[in-house]
């Protein structure tokens, strides 16, 4: 048995984990933090955790981090480096859901989320936690940096063409449409259900999402070259779920079959993921869940490749990965409390 402690559990990702952990037979939440719900119990904000977790949440500077045995993060950008090398040099795992260590530097760290890092010294210390790519790395650490919502989807989807350096990575363009949860918890106007009804909203077209850098980088990583990625993300009236349409050019002919064979070996050992050789997949099959669904539409005349990836923006973008990530890191089985 574990000992967990959440900071920022009061959000959707910070429930979603919280509701995960509530059903682990190995896991047990010393704490949950949050100032504005401090001495309210969890439950009384998610109903649907009446019962499976009634812990009171706690102000984040009254934790006891001799407490514990791992520390979640699911506090905003620029919380969890003021707050994770304390509980790192005191022994304790972390897993960051945040943004602050998945940049590979503090320049990158800078110029995609345009503020300067406080602890620099500690990101070479994180894995980036894509459980799938990175397995290994992830079972010998003591720091996993979660990854993005959006770069899960688009990482996970293109993968086995670039390490086959079948697609051109000088142009890749990602459109991506996100249910409202993942705006996060805050009263925001768009938000609203008046606003959000009926409505598609783009926003930060182009290489100005904070995501782009992140997936640049592991995308790179991958190919072993530079990639470039064009990003359209939308927000769109549904609860959760990431739908990612990926358009690639072929650096190299391939048949239908090849891509097919491609992705069968790279996933038909991946519990997560799910690849569909004969549809593409819908956003509502992976809804509250940790899965990937990828699926592939290949236009051989205009020799270009389309990819679909899907996942829950709660789950395997965010609180479900980082179970998984707790679920590699201390040996237990990846399915742990994810089913």
């Amino acid at each position: 048995m574990i000992r967990v402690g959440i900071l920022g559990a009061s959000g959707f990702t910070g429930a979603r984990l919280v509701y995960y952990l509530s059903r682990h037979p190995e896991a047990e939440i010393v704490f949950a933090t949050s100032r504005q719900n401090k001495g309210k119990a969890i439950s009384e904000l998610y109903g649907n955790l009446r019962g499976l977790c009634d812990v009171k949440f706690i102000d984040p500077d009254d934790a006891d981090t001799r407490s514990i045995d791992l520390l979640f993060t699911c506090a905003p950008d620029q919380t969890s480096m003021k707050v994770v090398p304390d509980y790192y040099e005191n022994g304790i795992s972390v897993i960051d859901l945040a943004g602050d260590y998945r940049m590979d530097t503090a320049e990158s760290y800078e110029q995609w989320y345009g503020q300067p890092h406080t602890s620099p010294d500690y990101i070479k210390k994180a894995v980036f936690g894509l459980t799938e790519l990175y397995r290994e790395k992830i079972r010998k650490t003591k720091f996993v940096s979660n990854p993005g919502c959006y770069p899960t989807s688009v990482i996970l989807g293109l993968a086995p063409l670039l390490k086959e350096g079948i697609i051109d990575c000088s142009s890749i363009h990602v459109n991506s449409v996100s249910g409202i949860s993942g705006a996060g918890r805050d009263l925001k106007l768009f938000k609203l259900f008046y606003e959000a009804d009926s409505n598609v909203m783009p926003y930060k077209f182009g290489r100005t999402h904070k995501h782009v850098g992140e997936i640049e980088q592991e995308l790179s990583k991958i190919a072993g070259e530079t990639c470039m990625v064009t990003f359209a993300p939308h927000v769109v009236p549904m609860k959760t779920g990431i739908v990612s349409t990926i358009l690639v050019n072929m650096a190299k002919k391939v048949s239908r079959e090849d891509i097919d064979n491609l992705y069968k070996n790279a996933y038909d050992n991946e519990f997560f993921v799910r690849y569909y050789p004969d549809k593409l997949p819908e956003s509502k099959y992976v809804a509250d869940t940790n899965f990937c669904d990828i699926g592939i539409y290949l236009v051989e005349e205009a020799e270009k490749v389309i990819v679909v990836s899907t996942i829950c923006n709660l789950g395997k973008g965010a609180s479900g990965q980082a179970v998984q990530n707790m679920n590699v890191m201390f040996g237990f089985d990846e399915k742990e409390g994810l089913l």
